[in-house]
C-alpha cells in the first residue's frame, strides 16, 4: 500500500510544473540522482523526456472515447497521468521499484485517481485483458529489447488497436521499425520541441495492424 508520508520520507524531490493543453500538472523528480544509480547505469527514468511531452500533447489533443491505454516505461507518470485526466482508461506500468514509488507519488498529488499503477517485466509480463493504444516514450535504446518489446504488442494490443511511439532520432530505431513493418502499417511525424538544451527534434510513430485493414 502506498503512503504518500513515507513517499516524503524516504527520497529528496524537486516539483516540475507542465501545461499541456488547457490543463496544469505537477510532477515529483528526485532531487539527487546519485543515489538512485545502480551498476553505473543512468536511471532513465529520472527525468521527463522531450518525447513524452509530445505524445501526452498527441494524446490530449485526439477524439479519446474512454479508450483503454497501456503505457509501457512510464518512468515519472507523465503520459499516463496526462490522458488519464482527459478520459483514458490507463494502465501505466515501469520495472524499476523506486520509478513506481514516483508513480503512485505523481498519481497522487495530480489526482489521479482512476489511474491502474502496474509492475511489468517486458519478459515475463503477467497483465491482464487487450488495450485499445499502447504507448511508450523513448523505449527504443538497444536491440536486445527488440523481441520482448514486439511481443507485447503482439499480445497485448486489441485487434482493432493502434500503437503511438515518441523518440529522439537514434540509429536502434529504424531497424526496430523494419522488423514491425511485417505486422504493422507506419506514419511517422517529426516534431520539434523547444527546450533549455536547444530544439529537440523528436519522431512520433503509429502503428496499426495490417490484419485490420
Amino acid at each position: 500500500m502506498f503512503s504518500i508520508e513515507s513517499f516524503e520520507q524516504s527520497f529528496e524531490t524537486e516539483k516540475i510544473s507542465l501545461k499541456v493543453g488547457n490543463r496544469s500538472f505537477s510532477f515529483l523528480t528526485p532531487k539527487k540522482i546519485e543515489e538512485l544509480i545502480e551498476t553505473n547505469m543512468f536511471p532513465l527514468w529520472v527525468k521527463i523526456w522531450e518525447a513524452s511531452l509530445v505524445l501526452s500533447d498527441y494524446l490530449v489533443n485526439r477524439n479519446h472515447l474512454s479508450k483503454s491505454l497501456l503505457e509501457l516505461g512510464a518512468g515519472l507518470g507523465t503520459i499516463g497521468i496526462i490522458a488519464e485526466s482527459v478520459g483514458y482508461k490507463v494502465t501505466t506500468t515501469e520495472y524499476d521499484s523506486k520509478a513506481i514509488q514516483f508513480l503512485h507519488a505523481n498519481a497522487h498529488i495530480n489526482e489521479s485517481h482512476t489511474l491502474k499503477i502496474e509492475h511489468l517485466d517486458w519478459h515475463k509480463p503477467d497483465l491482464e485483458g487487450l488495450f485499445d493504444i499502447i504507448v511508450g516514450s523513448e523505449l527504443i535504446y538497444k536491440q536486445s529489447d527488440f523481441e520482448p518489446l514486439i511481443a507485447l504488442f503482439r499480445q497485448y494490443l486489441s485487434p482493432k488497436g493502434e500503437i503511438l511511439l515518441a523518440n529522439e532520432p537514434r540509429k536502434s530505431y529504424e531497424p526496430f521499425l523494419d522488423i514491425l513493418k511485417e505486422w504493422y502499417h507506419i506514419e511517422i511525424w517529426k516534431k520539434s520541441l523547444r527546450s533549455i538544451d536547444g530544439t529537440k527534434k523528436i519522431l512520433l510513430t503509429r502503428l496499426t495492424g495490417k490484419e485490420t485493414s
